[in-house]
């Protein structure tokens, strides 16, 4: 499913779509951010890390965030001790993507994981995936304009977090009034 979340009426299809992914199962959620802190492009998942740690306050596991991003360097430590910890959890990853001018900054919501690009070796990442088009691919590599698209990035990334959020009290309330 793809959203343009700077329409308000594709944001509220897109919280639905979560709330009714989340809610399917019992299983605890645990937020995987994928990105890097020093990138403007590749800091969507670090920025909805640190957004749903510090400002929503969520009560979910979030790892990597804008102080402690989740980077190739470190992302096969992280799985591992995802698997360890939190096995009985479903995993939700967030992370930027590549694509074209006609699909910039359109977040995808998948009901399976992701595919992270420096681990084109390995299976899916996770169990639900969330990514945004923050890259563009041009005729000599990557386009972007610096002041607009760092702006760009932080809205879509405060509505992804902010819809999460808003997905996850939408689910409580569902549980609570169906007991």
């Amino acid at each position: 499913m793809i959203y343009n979340l700077f329409n308000n009426n594709i944001k509220k299809e897109f919280i639905y779509d979560l709330s009714n992914i989340i809610i399917k199962k019992d299983n605890p959620l645990l937020f995987l951010c994928v990105g890097s802190n020093k990138i403007a492009s590749d800091s969507l998942g670090s920025m909805v890390g640190e957004l749903l740690k510090n400002y929503y306050k969520i009560n979910e596991i979030v790892i990597g965030n804008m102080t402690h991003p989740i980077v190739a360097k470190n992302l096969n430590r992280t799985l591992k001790l995802i698997k360890e910890k939190f096995s009985n959890h479903r995993v939700i990853v967030i992370d930027a993507s590549i694509g074209t001018l006609n699909n910039l900054y359109n977040v995808k919501l998948n009901n399976f994981g992701l595919q992270i690009a420096h681990q084109s070796n390995q299976n899916l990442i996770g169990d639900v995936s969330i990514s945004c088009t923050t890259y563009i691919k041009g005729l000599n590599g990557l386009i972007i304009t610096p002041m607009e698209h760092k702006r760009n990035i932080f809205f879509v990334a405060n509505c992804i977090a902010h819809s999460i959020k808003t997905a996850l009290d939408l689910c409580k309330n569902i549980t609570k009034i169906s007991v």
